[in-house]
């Protein structure tokens, strides 16, 4: 009996290790994250020792007189191809740039064509990729301005999607607009971009994406300091507009595709503790079923990503039903020993023991899976 009763006293006591542990590596990889948000924050540096730096661009009211100041509109007629495992995506619409008079001067003198003054920084493909101006000549405004529009059809690079809380997550698709010449950085006549004064929407009607909500997007104004001289002598800094379209994934959708199967797996799982000890066969089987069961759909899943260097919410409640599995394994394979080992005569107080240890194994398994989410889902707040 006391043999018994220290069995119990050290699988309870493992129980506990095994949540503590798993609540441990949350809270490792939370550290893991914060130190990866603090070296991907607005300044990075490179391997050269220069910085890289995104910073707010001054208030239009604070513009030097010798700056020249462009603006900027975009309108995103549809979105399409996204690919997560590539991280890129294709967008079609049209760019506008409207510019002072004393501009076309400074363009006229460097011999630069009114197609050179601005760049799509993180487009990709440029081969299979259109960036052409609409008519011949700009447009001439009053008092000298000059106005140009562009139709542009690309395929972007997303350096802003995160699959932290994946697959309920938000998704930023940006495309990104940057002062062209060298010639117009800010050790030379520093031009600044701002959003065009009558930009008055975004995105046309095609501008929704398959499986997921339109949640709004917006135009900021901002400085891009390079990391490089590139062979110069000194290190240029560019103005740029970055638009970021922002998506939400249909949680409901995402649920059913994804967690209900895990949800419905783990169950079963933490319900076959309530079978009889003297059950052995089926109760062995159904961790192992299961287990081999999570590792199939975890691999669907992943074959949706990236290679990623965190876990989403997903891979976290996949690695605690692995342990939750693998503990119910080692579980049943204890009890059915014990109860085989016990003389007739305890094999029912051996069989009560058990149920008493199975209780135990349910009631730890179901909280780690319910405090482990939640500390992953306050902790990648969006």
């Amino acid at each position: 009996m006391r043999r018994g009763i220290k069995r119990y006293a050290q699988l309870r006591g493992s129980a506990v290790v095994l949540i503590l542990a798993s609540l441990g590596m949350v809270g490792w990889q939370s550290v893991e994250r914060n130190t990866e948000v603090d070296a991907g924050s607005s300044e990075v540096i490179s391997p050269e020792g220069l910085p890289e730096s995104f910073t707010p661009q001054v208030p239009i009211s604070d513009v030097a007189d010798d700056q020249h100041v462009l603006f900027v509109g975009m309108h995103v007629d549809k979105v399409y191809e996204l690919s997560l495992q590539s991280r890129t995506f294709s967008a079609d619409g049209y760019i506008w740039v409207e510019w002072s008079g004393a501009t076309q001067q400074f363009l006229e003198i460097e011999e630069l064509q009114p197609t050179e003054l601005v760049r799509l920084v993180n487009q990709i493909e440029s081969w299979d990729s259109t960036f052409e101006p609409e008519g011949t000549e700009p447009v001439m405004l009053s008092a000298g301005r000059r106005y140009q529009r562009f139709r542009f059809s690309s395929r972007f690079y997303d350096d802003e999607i995160n699959f932290e809380r994946d697959p309920f997550d938000v998704l930023i698709l940006p495309i990104v607009v940057e002062v062209g010449p060298d010639a117009m950085s800010d050790k030379y006549e520093q031009a600044l971009l701002y959003p065009h004064h009558e930009q008055n929407g975004f995105l046309g009607l095609s501008g929704t994406l398959s499986g997921y909500r339109l949640e709004g997007a917006s135009l900021e104004p901002l400085l891009h300091t390079y990391p490089s001289r590139f062979g110069s002598w000194y290190q240029p800094t560019k103005s740029l507009v970055r638009l970021e379209i922002h998506y939400r994934s249909d949680y409901w959708s995402a649920f059913v595709r994804w967690v209900l199967p895990l949800l419905v797996i783990m169950s079963v799982v933490i319900l076959t503790p309530t079978v009889a000890g003297s059950l052995a066969d089926i109760r062995l089987a159904v961790p192992t079923t299961a287990l081999l069961t999570l590792v199939f759909i975890h691999q669907a899943y992943r074959d949706d990503l990236p290679s990623l260097p965190y876990l989403t919410l997903l891979d976290n409640l996949f690695t605690w039903s692995y342990l939750i599995c693998v503990g119910l394994f080692a579980l049943f394979a204890w009890g059915t020993n014990v109860y085989a080992k016990a003389p007739a005569d305890q094999k029912a107080e051996t069989a009560i023991r058990i149920d008493k240890v199975d209780l135990i194994f349910q009631c730890s398994a179901l909280a780690l899976l319910l405090v482990g989410t939640a500390i992953v889902w306050l902790r990648t707040g969006l």
